[in-house]
């Protein structure tokens, strides 16, 4: 083969990796309707609470929590803002997440999603799945036990499901029905503090059945036991001890909420690109013998789940 022939069609494949590439956006902005997304760079550095994230000024955040003075609940902070804990890697804005001066007590910051009408917009079509995408960093060696992430609450006052960070260990948990300790299932999943980690927590709200992702791997699948409806998608501090003077913070960015339709049922697709493949398979290789690799939802990852893997090797549904 002659170089002139080799190149021509080297170009012949790029312009038909581009043209995939075009199909497969194409086909995920149908799967999905954004109801917002944020990096928080165009919001007052002031209170979260009242800042419009829609237009018409009816989407308004609403922020709630007692919080030890001077401190606020949920407060917009640039760079430099924080510089002992310096979670910013950069330029920018984001949410600094204050916990409550009560043991049990939250902070949660959200939008309504129901009269503001954007949930019943964004879900026609059989979108039943809110996603929620979010970056999170916890300082490391936080005094106060606590706990940071997202909640999703079904009405006004029923949590339904979400998840939480330890601000002492980085271990996630799963929320169901609510936000106290009683509420949460431990995963085993470890996250490093002091660093931003991103989640992506989908909820279906016709079934009431959540996954959790945490950097790009599946972390946790569950079961919710109040679904059916969705009022808010909120960012979470919890306060698991009594604080007295003590705070501790959270610092969220790039928050997007999302509905989507529902993804086929395909436990061996660990990175959710709709394929299992070599990058699946990694994924299983890389968590053996813990959590992060489970396929069959045993609670470990062994040779089971690399059978059941090869075994659904290829498009999910094919």
């Amino acid at each position: 083969m002659h170089i002139g022939e080799v190149v021509q069609q080297s170009g012949v494949m790029k312009r038909l990796l581009v043209l995939l590439a075009v199909v497969a956006l194409a086909s995920r902005t149908g799967n999905a309707a954004v109801m917002l997304s944020t990096t928080f760079d165009s919001y007052g550095s002031a209170s979260l609470s009242g800042q419009i994230a829609w237009g018409g000024g009816t989407g308004t955040w609403a922020v709630s929590g007692s919080m030890n003075a001077p401190q606020i609940a949920a407060l917009v902070i640039g760079a430099g803002v924080d510089p002992a804990t310096n979670p910013f890697g950069g330029s920018g804005k984001m949410v600094r997440l204050c916990t409550e001066k009560f043991n049990n007590g939250r902070t949660k910051a959200w939008l309504d999603l129901v009269n503001t009408g954007q949930w019943a917009t964004a879900s026609a079509g059989g979108r039943t799945v809110l996603e929620t995408r979010i970056k999170v960093f916890l300082p490391a060696s936080q005094a106060l036990p606590s706990g940071f992430g997202i909640m999703i609450s079904k009405s006004s006052f029923e949590t339904s499901g979400g998840f939480v960070v330890s601000a002492q260990s980085g271990e996630i948990s799963l929320l169901n029905g609510g936000y106290v300790l009683a509420n949460r299932a431990p995963t085993g999943f470890i996250v490093p503090l002091g660093q931003w980690n991103e989640f992506a927590y989908r909820w279906n709200v016709a079934t009431g059945f959540g996954e959790l992702r945490a950097n790009g791997t599946l972390v946790a699948t569950h079961q919710t036991t109040l679904f059916g409806s969705v009022y808010a998608s909120n960012l979470l501090s919890v306060t698991d001890a009594t604080p007295g003077t003590l705070n501790a913070f959270g610092y969220f960015d790039d928050f997007a909420i999302s509905a989507e339709l529902p993804t086929p049922a395909c436990p061996a697709d660990r990175n959710g690109d709709g394929s299992v493949d070599a990058s699946d398979l990694a994924s299983v290789l890389a968590g053996w013998g813990g959590p992060a690799g489970d396929v069959n939802n045993d609670g470990t990852t062994d040779g089971t789940d690399l059978a059941a893997l090869l075994g659904a090797w290829g498009p999910c549904g094919g």
